[in-house]
């Protein structure tokens, strides 16, 4: 099995055979946003995994829970917690994104309860108030986890786990660097399998995959002479998604999303209190639709998606909007406006979490796609 072959099946659904080796001897934790500092897991010697609802393809249980106007995400995934399919866990990470995610966080709690549960709070903004307060909640996490699981979490353990991570952004880095050519070496569906597999398997196993991948994608011919795109909006956990796109004659050469540059755009400083620096990395980094202030609101993720357009050389811009997703919905909104009035080519994609309407999907794309060509 090649390298990639191996990340498409970490990907492909959860739990995967690293976790399932993890699981012989450790402790796995799930969590849902890239605003949990997974170092913190990581220190306590927890794996931490990004959970989604991937493979599944009902919400029967979840719907006598949660209403149909409630993002499709939150109640396919709450369909998979009730089904029993995440009874790997031995935990999750709570937070405050949207209302539909807590509603389904509730009954996650109250249905299903699981062995160890902890709602962390994140704020909204990022000034000096906000960086305190969420210094506070990083350190009562450590707290929780250290009292639940009879464990000590050391600054010196903080600070291998953060070495470890700041690792893994710089490959990924590296990784899209390579989509900065003129002939990309690796599709965007390819990138996409990549960044799921990041976020489900260990991080020192993943590091030396995505090692030996840069290695052979150096010299490898590329893709030319195909419209570039960039996708930006809800989350993106499937590439069937990316592939869809690519299959009908273009290139997807960056994003701003979740699972793309949105989790590993900016790395954590190592000197000084760990506690402090991993507050001060996760509030300012590439920031969503949920944070409102000067330094994270609209016009810091304008000015981040025109940098990456730049960057990447890119021909046009699709948002892929999750039906029902209230942030996004209002975000991608202002942005396809921003973007029009740059003279930028952009398309917005209605989606459910699962693949369906591909026949719409696909005739809509391919019309945006010829007029780059």
């Amino acid at each position: 099995m090649d390298i990639l072959e191996k990340m498409y099946e970490a990907a492909e659904k959860l739990p995967n055979s690293w976790i399932n080796d993890w699981k012989k001897t450790g402790k796995v934790l799930g969590y849902l946003c890239s605003y949990i500092p997974e170092e913190i897991l990581h220190a306590a010697k927890i794996l931490p995994i990004r959970v989604t609802a991937r493979g599944h393809s009902e919400s029967t249980l979840a719907d006598a829970c949660m209403s149909r106007l409630n993002c499709p995400f939150a109640r396919y995934l709450l369909d998979t917690v009730l089904s029993g399919k995440l009874d790997f866990l031995d935990g999750v990470i709570a937070y405050n994104s949207c209302d539909h995610i807590r509603r389904m966080f509730d009954n996650w709690r109250l249905r299903h309860k699981p062995p160890f549960y902890h709602f962390l709070s994140i704020p909204h903004r990022a000034d000096e108030l906000a960086m305190k307060w969420f210094q506070g909640e990083l350190s009562n996490l450590r707290s929780h986890l250290e009292s639940h699981f009879k464990i000590t979490i050391s600054d010196d353990d903080l600070k291998e786990s953060i070495k470890l991570y700041n690792n893994t952004y710089d490959l990924l880095q590296a990784l899209y660097d390579l989509r900065k050519r003129e002939d990309p070496p690796i599709k965007g569906s390819d990138v996409a399998a990549i960044m799921t597999a990041c976020l489900s398997m260990p991080k020192e196993a993943f590091n030396d995959l995505l090692s030996q991948l840069l290695d052979e994608l150096e010299g490898k011919e590329g893709y030319s002479d195909l419209p570039r795109i960039m996708v930006v909006g809800s989350l993106v956990d499937n590439p069937e998604y990316i592939k869809i796109i690519e299959d009908l004659g273009s290139i997807v050469v960056t994003d701003s999303h979740c699972f793309g540059t949105k989790y590993f755009s900016d790395k954590v400083k190592i000197e000084g209190n760990p506690i402090e620096a991993l507050s001060a990395r996760y509030l300012l980094k590439s920031p969503c639709p949920r944070m409102i202030d000067e330094r994270t609101g609209h016009e810091k993720r304008l000015e981040l998606i025109k940098s990456l357009i730049k960057e990447y050389y890119v021909d046009g811009v699709i948002f892929e909007r999750m039906t029902m997703c209230d942030l996004w919905s209002g975000e991608i909104f202002m942005l396809q406006n921003d973007l029009k009035q740059l003279g930028v080519p952009t398309l917005i994609l209605e989606r459910d979490y699962i693949i369906s309407g591909v026949g719409q999907m696909k005739t809509r794309s391919q019309a945006f796609i010829e007029v780059l060509k």
